[in-house]
């Protein structure tokens, strides 16, 4: 009796914890995938020449990205 609570209580935890899952990748899983895919195929500003890139440029790009983490639906 008490494993049949207990195994009906897990079961009901893993599916939250996977709905869970599936609407945090809806959200924002897609969106930050595809942000990091495209951050990793932009040129970094010269970086194979030895130059380093625009600090000041990436951190506002980063703060973008933060700040437009709420907005998106």
């Amino acid at each position: 009796m008490y494993l049949n609570v207990i195994l009906t209580i897990f079961v009901i935890v893993q599916v939250a914890i996977c709905g869970c899952i599936i609407y945090w990748w809806k959200k924002y899983g897609k969106t930050l995938f595809k942000t990091f895919t495209e951050f990793k195929n932009l040129p970094m500003g010269g970086m194979n020449t030895g130059q380093m890139p625009d600090m000041n440029k990436m951190m506002g790009d980063l703060m973008n990205l933060t700040k437009n983490m709420g907005k998106f639906k």
